[in-house]
């Protein structure tokens, strides 16, 4: 895919995310959000995205057993280590490996926002272990691309959220959650961090889900 095509499928996802996003932002941050089909399900489930053989940094195997994060530069490896032990794959700040239409609508995200965002893709399979039960400092703008994803979100969590292709999920930070994979799953991660673009951290604010 050519530079063209790249900067067209940007302004198709910054068009439908920031839809999705702005009427759930504010100056402290996001209001928890499920936006089923925010996306086009077929449009988002033929975005172009590497996969981990193919990035140039380390792809993260997490595990909430231990909080084990380990990451594996070697294709070889990664599949070694994997087969070893299924965990969900993680390829990290994806933003600085490519001029991707991932990249660059992270970069307009960032602007838009004022806000250090970075973009990480995940994916995981039914066997995988996971980073368990736990909450972020970011708030997350999560596309399911493809699959399908089980949340449990909250405290005391009753159903599961599921999102599939060309939903959303906006979680706030601070709000424990942890998944499980159906059948397969790759979501894109945007997390909005409380950095300012050339700034220092703004002040720790609550988010309400």
């Amino acid at each position: 895919m050519d530079a063209t095509q790249h900067r067209k499928l940007t302004g198709q996802a910054l068009a439908r995310l920031s839809a999705a996003l702005l009427p759930h932002w504010q100056p402290t941050g996001l209001r928890f959000a499920h936006l089923p089909s925010a996306l086009d399900a077929q449009w988002t489930a033929a975005l172009p995205l590497p996969r981990a053989d193919e990035v140039a940094g380390p792809v993260t195997l997490i595990d909430g057993d231990g909080a084990d994060f380990q990451r594996e530069a070697d294709a070889d490896t990664l599949a070694r280590e994997y087969a070893a032990r299924p965990r969900t794959r993680v390829m990290e700040s994806l933003h600085t490996q490519s001029d991707g239409w991932h990249a660059l609508t992270t970069l307009h995200l960032s602007r838009m926002l004022r806000r250090r965002v970075s973009c990480s893709v995940f994916e995981s399979s039914p066997q995988d272990r996971t980073a368990g039960r736990h909450y972020d400092e970011w708030d997350g703008l999560i596309v399911q691309v493809r699959g399908a994803k089980n949340w449990r979100i909250g405290p005391d969590p009753a159903s599961p959220v599921t999102t599939r292709p060309g939903d959303v999920l906006l979680l706030p930070r601070g709000v424990l959650h942890d998944v499980t994979t159906p059948q397969h799953s790759v979501h894109v991660l945007l997390a909005i961090t409380d950095r300012p673009l050339g700034g220092h951290p703004t002040p720790p604010h609550q988010s309400a889900a």
